[in-house]
């Protein structure tokens, strides 16, 4: 089977965990004998390589201008016509076009050729908004005699999620949809024993306000206000420079810098896992999943995350994780001190997140769903 995944990022220069799982996808089907082209984005490289083409360009919100997003969308519409044209698949696998426009969209819609979305979170919003004005605009662009616009139809879609089904059906018009997890690769080492001297927190992923670094820190500080100072705090990421600075001074201000360590980013964090004891996710985000609670889970690090969305549907409460309530510091505060040094409840956690991930989430398990429902669709 020939098939064409069109991403706006996609590794070694990404932005998330996405591109990570759609990295993950394409490695997979390529094993199973398929032959896969990547169409993405030019960030950090315009540089091809083995059918991976750095081609697309980027609308500039920084400095927005119609000009900019017309030229980006004419060039890009062009690419993808080249690449079809070149590579003539039996199916496109669509991930974010965020940034890129909907033009890649527009480029398949004029063709015979199967289409299916990946949908891990929703970059369609800005592109589909149904309020007026927007709506004004596309129907405007649809009809422009010199223009390359086309009504678009997510559908079939892949969500991550069960949560997100609703919202594709309702928003956005979906109406054939698929719920496939992500996946990881399971370990080998299964839960081994852990350094138990000093109880390890860590922080990894995009840094920025939605993904509530600044809550982790302030609830590690209520720990050392109430006399539990025996712990450390690993930070892995990067992202939005301004808000990590705050982070970092806030850290200084609490006093914990003898307690929390900040590494930037690690494109492969499995060595961290294999050190620290407790993944702290506090999101402010409507989480579509949380690839790094079952990454974390699977190297028996216990997550504690938001009771709600990704996280919800993954962690089952002092069971194999902990959920405490989304935005509320003072919840986060209380399941930290809950768990803080329980060494005993912390090896049961551990032993069934890893059970978990092992069942559910098995990254072969996981593609071979995903290769199957590609199948189905060619053949559709």
């Amino acid at each position: 089977m020939k098939i064409l995944v069109i991403s706006n990022y996609y590794p070694p220069y990404y932005l998330g965990g996405y591109e990570l799982a759609c990295f993950d996808t394409v490695k997979f089907l390529k094993q199973k004998g398929h032959d896969v082209t990547v169409l993405t984005g030019n960030y950090m490289s315009n540089q091809c390589e083995s059918n991976i083409y750095r081609q697309l360009n980027y609308i500039d919100y920084e400095s927005p201008s119609y000009k900019n997003k017309h030229d980006v969308e004419e060039f890009n519409y062009s690419v993808t016509e080249d690449i079809i044209q070149m590579t003539q698949p039996d199916i496109i696998y669509i991930w974010s076009l965020r940034l890129i426009s909907l033009s890649p969209l527009w480029a398949i819609e004029k063709t015979k050729i199967k289409k299916i979305f990946e949908i891990g979170d929703f970059w369609m919003k800005g592109f589909l908004n149904n309020s007026f004005l927007p709506k004004l605009k596309r129907g405007i662009k649809n009809i422009l005699p010199l223009g390359n616009a086309q009504e678009v139809n997510i559908s079939p879609a892949i969500c991550i999620s069960n949560w997100m089904v609703d919202i594709m059906k309702n928003q956005y018009g979906s109406q054939k949809i698929h719920v496939v997890p992500n996946g990881t690769n399971i370990s080998e080492q299964k839960c081994k024993e852990k350094d138990d001297s000093v109880m390890k927190y860590m922080f990894c992923g995009r840094i920025d306000y939605s993904k509530g670094l600044d809550m982790a820190i302030k609830s590690l500080s209520y720990l050392k206000d109430n006399n539990c100072e025996d712990f450390e705090f690993h930070i892995y990421g990067d992202g939005d420079k301004t808000y990590l600075k705050r982070c970092l001074k806030m850290i200084d201000i609490l006093n914990l810098q003898d307690q929390v360590f900040y590494h930037g980013k690690h494109d492969n964090l499995e060595e961290a896992y294999k050190q620290n004891h407790v993944l702290l996710m506090p999101t402010r985000m409507k989480e579509p999943f949380g690839l790094v609670l079952i990454e974390a889970m699977n190297h028996g690090v216990v997550p504690i995350a938001p009771n709600d969305y990704g996280p919800k549907e993954i962690i089952d409460d002092c069971k194999d994780g902990i959920l405490f309530k989304q935005y509320d510091q003072k919840s986060l505060d209380e399941k930290l001190k809950l768990i803080h040094n329980n060494w005993n409840w912390m090896k049961d956690l551990r032993l069934s997140g890893f059970e978990k991930v092992e069942k559910n989430y098995n990254l072969n398990i996981v593609k071979s769903k995903i290769e199957q429902l590609l199948i189905e669709e060619v053949k559709a």
